[in-house]
């Protein structure tokens, strides 16, 4: 990758940081606060429905966006870019409180859909949570698409840190109010994803935008930006329509199963939602250019380079998380009323979530590549391909595994999901540089295998010492040690290797230190 997009990358992780550790203090405080039992059960399950479309749909629009509004900005007709994006956001605006009302009214139907095995009561606070939350997919839709509008500008930053604005929100809605009931934190939740929104208006200002009023759906551009947005937004759903099927199977089992998946899956996405987000997204709009320009050859570069920085980081990520799966979930979430069960059970899925993170990193990176080269077919096929896997797999899993085995259900859907849809980009690009991400693929692999066992040993001797003690505190030590002895082993291990991806990527992290000194 260029000098620019590592640099933009890096920035993003950083402000990406913040809002991760915002977003784990926002986890943190709700299940002190409310635990894993039928409340989190029924806020999780309200929460999915809008959550849904925000990652989803969002996303899709983030993805739909980016590509029409490079193209005239790449051309230096930036008013057009305007135009475009404008009638976009006002028929989004439109279609997305249409879709708020019917949410609303048909509330009850859809957690009868979406958790068939729910009590009565259980159901019927999931209704009202849900009746709350739905109307803040307005705010998300807008909020997203001028995310892609400033993506596409280059400007990142605010964009990003807006999740973490969003968890502020939470936050104190849970502290100041949470006592008084779950159905302040939906309210919370809400006015969240408002704040999310606003946040970025005033950098939208600064880019230069200029709102049209402009209804104009018979522009060609608007035409085929809607037109591809289904497919993109069925290929971009699948994580998401994975978490159904896991609360869908789940609402049925133990209580505290669907709280276990989330929370597990809260710390899985942790790493992605840093690293692969953060590079995935600097290099989108550098895709789309060299896509749009017919430089298919650097493109595949600039592919290849995204994913070995990705796998060089979520690997070891899982490694680490796995080996120490059950004091981290106890040292974050285990206190009030989550109890040393919801840790097992949290720790438990954990563990198999981890094995399919390096394939869901891998898939937020290609399925930009796919999008820049103007297919959203093979993302959707093969991704609906993925879901069928990943039923089969949690019918088969459920009864020996329980929820663990939903967890499991979802890496196996994500590795054939992840290795198809790299396998066939080679019917866009002719040099997929597969070499040369083995061979970081086998360092990288080695170096989180020294990660795993260095920090499970560490933590293990640290946990026989007569000297430490008990208590959160004494746990935090444990914990932080083993993880920055591990890191350190890896670091150690590329650096030896002489792993060039690291070496430029340490490059630009003392470099951008330098400049802040």
């Amino acid at each position: 990758m260029s000098r620019s997009v590592t640099q933009a990358a890096l920035m993003i992780m950083l402000i990406n940081v913040l809002s991760r550790l915002l977003g784990f203090a926002r986890e943190a405080v709700i299940a002190n606060e409310f635990g894993a039992t039928y409340l989190t059960d029924a806020y999780l399950l309200a929460y999915t429905l809008p959550y849904f479309l925000q990652a989803v749909l969002g996303m899709a629009l983030v993805t739909a966006i980016v590509p029409v509004v490079t193209k005239y900005l790449v051309k230096g007709e930036q008013e057009e870019a305007w135009r475009i994006a404008s009638i976009t956001l006002n028929w989004t605006a439109l279609f997305m409180t249409a879709f708020a009302l019917l949410g609303v009214l048909g509330a009850r139907v859809l957690v009868m859909l979406t958790a068939p095995g729910f009590d009565h009561f259980t159901a019927g606070l999931a209704t009202t949570l849900t009746m709350i939350m739905f109307p803040s997919v307005v705010f998300m839709g807008v909020g997203m698409l001028i995310t892609g509008i400033l993506n596409a500008k280059k400007y990142f930053l605010v964009a990003a840190f807006a999740p973490g604005f969003s968890s502020l929100i939470i936050i104190f809605s849970v502290l100041f109010l949470g006592r008084y009931g779950i159905r302040y934190l939906a309210w919370g939740t809400l006015f969240s994803m408002v704040g999310a929104m606003l946040i970025q208006f005033p950098v939208l200002k600064r880019v230069g935008f200029r709102y049209y009023g402009d209804w104009n759906l018979r522009h060609p551009e608007v035409k085929g930006l809607f037109y591809n947005l289904l497919p993109i937004f069925l290929g971009t759903a699948v994580n998401q329509i994975y978490l159904m099927i896991n609360r869908f199977f789940a609402s049925g089992l133990t209580e505290g199963s669907i709280s276990a998946l989330n929370y597990a899956g809260k710390l899985m996405n942790l790493p992605m939602g840093i690293f692969a987000l953060a590079i995935s997204t600097a290099i989108f709009p550098t895709l789309s250019e060299q896509a749009l320009q017919g430089e298919r050859r650097e493109l595949g570069l600039t592919l290849t380079r995204g994913l070995k920085l990705v796998l060089l980081i979520t690997l070891p990520a899982a490694a680490g998380l796995m080996a120490l799966k059950t004091p981290i979930v106890k040292l974050l979430f285990e206190r009030g009323a989550f109890d040393q069960v919801a840790t097992q059970m949290t720790a438990e899925a954990l563990f198999y979530f981890c094995l399919g993170m390096f394939a869901m990193a891998m898939i937020m990176v290609i399925t930009r590549a796919y999008y820049a080269l103007g297919d959203v077919r093979t993302p959707l096929c093969l991704g609906l391909l993925s879901i069928a896997v990943n039923v089969v797999a949690s019918i088969a899993l459920m009864p020996s595994l329980g929820h663990s085995g939903l967890a499991l259900a979802n890496t196996l859907a994500a590795v054939f999901n992840a290795l198809a849809m790299y396998l066939l980009l080679r019917k866009h690009l002719s040099c997929l540089y597969v070499r040369d991400l083995a061979r970081s693929v086998l360092k990288a692999l080695g170096g989180s295998l020294l990660t795993a066992v260095t920090a499970l040993a560490l933590y293990s001797y640290l946990s026989s010492s007569v000297f430490l003690g008990a208590g959160m505190k004494v746990l935090l030590l444990k914990v932080v040690l083993s993880v920055v002895m591990g890191v350190v082993v890896y670091a150690l291990a590329l650096f030896f290797w002489r792993e060039e991806e690291m070496l430029a990527f340490w490059h630009e992290v003392k470099v951008k230190a330098g400049k802040m000194k």
